[in-house]
């Protein structure tokens, strides 16, 4: 397969870790994982894109923790920022695609990563950095404790203890299991942490008890006597009760029980036992190590499959013994991001050649650390400022990043029909789909013919309406979906019921295997959206473009007398819009890199969700009028309103729901394109006083905006969150008379 790493494309030479590419230069390389090794591949694409390469980046978390300055974060010390780095504006940089879902599985003969709930996705050359779990094969009632790995889901875990304890009384027992330097660090830092808040609160932070539980006979075992007797001094000065030589066999409701019969009394267990590879790899057909990790040689290439690379704790390294710390992974990311260039162009790999010693330096969960390098130890205050130095350096790396470069000028692609995806392209992605239907569709996708027939019932009327986008989002699948709740909502706009749908489908140029991917996880997310709905995919028409997009027409039916106009506002109605506004200025910002990823999930996350339960809500509490607020902005679509009915509404500013960080970014004037010309339409027609700029922000997948009698809006907005749209809310109200058609209060 071209670009692809079997036998047919690209033989590898295991002596010398030559591969050699075919004439097709477009590999897809999936990253699965935002480990400490793959953010260094996305920094070095960034500084210098990998020429015929397509990076994706697969990521159960899109914000990921740098493991050197998590005992700090752990301890209060750094903020959630300083101690994270944001894949997303990485991704930006680099150019890669973000794929915001956790592997389940991967087939490295089929080449595919698969996932719970959406299409798998192929890849030439896959890259694992997904790190390591907590051992806790025999440890009973391990469910009950935390564990501290993978780290952002112990720190959403965390969050609720935290709290938890500021609302309690009395003591509060805190037990970490493990007595390594990980257990150490987390112990001290947490026990600080809540300590310090609270004290904080006027509270006594004595009641925090904290306890470290080891079934070696010493704390830091890898480490020398120095060290050791130095991190158990640092236990005593902050009252955390040490156990040796106490293996944990249970995990109760309020203690630990030990082999030896020794009870510890705990509130909150954490786990920071050894590591344990990530259950899903041994499903894989990959090589795996002793301790089901992925065996890999010298290039940090998996034993069974040339394609497929590891790095981090998840890497079983078969050369020599490696600890599972974040200090391989470091190291290991440069050499990944160079064996990335060298598959590209068909050069020798470079073998990984790891320190003879290294040097560690351990947190004490205050502004203080502890060094060990060989049988050298140290602590100091100043020691942690240097800890401090390395680890805020090694992070500005991927916090303070290139502007995104200009678009280099492209070949010229074919027009007309010559632009039209290949027919067995087409015809394989068909075959991958499940494809909806109904009995109103005397002709789709079943019997496909020139054109789709669709037979209305008898008395209904047909709506239709077509929307179309460039891809704003590099997941394909949530493209889709979004792209296909958009759609949508013009019909359910109109009380109307969706039946079939047309789909218009832009695809970027690559290979063969490529391209059919990309389509079938666009059509894909379309589709999961399409069935809930019931409705129909029929037809459509695919064509090769230098950006990818998708349109949809669609096809609704409705009793012509229960149609729902923008007209039709009376004075004293109640305006209610349904979902927040920002989503202009939001993915203005992403394309450049600047929006954080945290905005962009919130406002993806709405997107993907119909507007047709919120139609329904307002069908049944006597509707007068309703639109869905989408290119023109809140204030272009509601003046359409008004000048359709006649009326003039007064908004208050205040209760506008409005997405995490937009308004932000608009301060800073970074708008969409559309934005200056929602602002010109309504010059003059809007009160010249306070006006925010969020009423012109342009619209993707927005809400309905929808004017109901007053005396209904309360029983209203409590169905609409009931149904989902738990933003909704009364924006205003319609009045007969104004200076201004539209006029906006504090």
């Amino acid at each position: 397969m071209p670009g692809g790493f079997d036998s047919h494309s690209l033989p590898p030479n295991l002596t010398t870790g030559v591969m050699t590419p075919t004439s097709q230069t477009l590999l897809d390389v999936v990253l699965i994982g935002g480990g400490h090794a793959h953010v260094e591949v996305l920094r070095s694409a960034a500084m210098a894109p990998v020429p015929g390469v397509r990076l994706t980046v697969v990521a159960r978390d899109t914000v990921t923790p740098y493991s050197g300055m998590l005992p700090g974060y752990l301890a209060g010390i750094y903020s959630h920022a300083e101690a994270h780095i944001d894949l997303r504006p990485l991704c930006a940089r680099a150019g890669a695609r973000l794929i915001h879902a956790p592997a389940t599985g991967l087939d490295p003969e089929a080449r595919i990563v698969t996932f719970a709930g959406r299409p798998p996705l192929r890849f030439d050359v896959a890259m694992i950095d997904i790190g390591s779990t907590p051992v806790v094969a025999d440890i009973e009632g391990a469910e009950r404790a935390l564990p501290v790995k993978p780290v952002d889901l112990f720190l959403d875990r965390w969050m609720a203890v935290e709290d938890a304890v500021l609302a309690s009384d009395g003591p509060w027992h805190l037990t970490v299991v493990g007595g390594g330097a990980g257990g150490a660090e987390v112990c001290l830092g947490l026990a600080n942490r809540v300590r310090e808040r609270l004290s904080a609160e006027g509270d006594d932070p004595t009641r925090v008890r904290a306890a470290l539980v080891t079934d070696g006979d010493t704390l830091l075992p890898r480490h020398n006597p120095g060290a050791r007797r130095r991190m158990a001094d640092a236990m005593t000065r902050d009252s955390v009760a040490v156990h040796l030589e106490r293996h944990v066999a249970r995990v109760a409701e309020d203690h630990v029980l030990c082999v030896d019969g020794t009870e510890i009394p705990v509130d909150t267990t954490v786990l920071v036992t050894g590591a344990a590879a990530p259950g899903w790899l041994r499903d894989t057909g990959l090589a795996l190590d002793d301790g089901g990790f992925i065996a890999v040689d010298r290039f940090l290439r998996s034993h069974s499959h040339v394609n497929v690379f590891a790095a981090g704790d998840v890497a079983g390294f078969t050369e020599q013994p490696l600890v599972k710390n974040g200090v391989y992974a470091v190291r290991q990311g440069p050499l990944l991001a160079r064996q990335l260039r060298n598959i590209a162009a068909g050069r020798p790999l470079e073998p990984f050649i790891p320190q003879h010693r290294t040097m560690a330096l351990i947190s004490t969960g205050r502004q203080h650390a502890i060094g060990s390098w060989g049988s050298l130890a140290f602590d100091g205050d100043w020691a942690w400022r240097w800890k401090d130095r390395i680890d805020r350096v090694w992070m500005e790396k991927y916090q303070q990043l290139p502007a995104i470069p200009e678009m280099d000028d492209t070949p010229m692609r074919c027009g007309g029909c010559g632009a039209k995806v290949p027919a067995r392209i087409l015809q394989r992605a068909l075959e991958r789909l499940d494809l909806p239907s109904r009995s109103e569709v005397i002709t789709g996708l079943e019997a496909p013919d020139d054109a789709a027939v669709i037979a209305p019932p008898p008395g209904q009327v047909a709506v239709q309406t077509v929307d179309q986008f460039p891809a704003f989002v590099d997941d394909p699948w949530v493209f889709g979906r979004i792209a296909a709740v958009h759609a949508l909502s013009d019909v359910h706009a109109m009380g109307a019921a969706p039946v079939a749908a047309l789909a218009l489908v832009g695809l970027l140029p690559g290979t063969p295997d490529a391209m059919e991917d990309d389509l079938v996880q666009m059509i894909e997310g379309v589709l999961s959206i399409l069935r809930v709905e019931d409705c129909a995919l029929v037809g459509g028409h695919t064509t090769g473009s230098e950006r990818a997009s998708l349109g949809l027409t669609v096809t609704g039916f409705a009793d012509p007398d229960r149609l729902v106009r923008k007209s039709g506002l009376k004075a004293g109605d109640a305006l209610i819009l349904t979902r927040p506004l920002g989503t202009g200025t939001l993915f203005a910002a992403d394309m450049r890199g600047k929006a954080e990823s945290a905005w962009i999930e919130a406002a993806v996350a709405a997107m993907q969700r119909s507007n047709g339960p919120a139609a329904d809500v307002f069908l049944e509490h006597g509707i007068h009028a309703m639109t869905d607020i989408t290119g023109f902005g809140l204030a272009g679509h509601l003046h359409e309103m008004l000048a359709a009915s006649g009326v003039a509404a007064a908004i208050t500013l205040g209760v506008l729901p409005v997405y995490p960080g937009a308004r932000a970014l608009l301060s800073r004037g970074i708008a969409s394109t559309l934005h200056p010309g929602n602002v010109a339409a309504l010059e003059g027609l809007l009160d010249p006083g306070t006006i925010d700029p969020i009423v012109f922000d342009p619209q993707t997948a927005g809400g309905l905006l929808a004017g109901i009698p007053a005396n209904r809006a309360e029983a209203c907005i409590t169905a609409l969150h009931e149904a989902g749209d738990t933003d909704a809310v009364v924006i205003g109200h319609i009045v007969d008379d104004a200076d201004s058609m539209i006029t906006i209060r504090d």
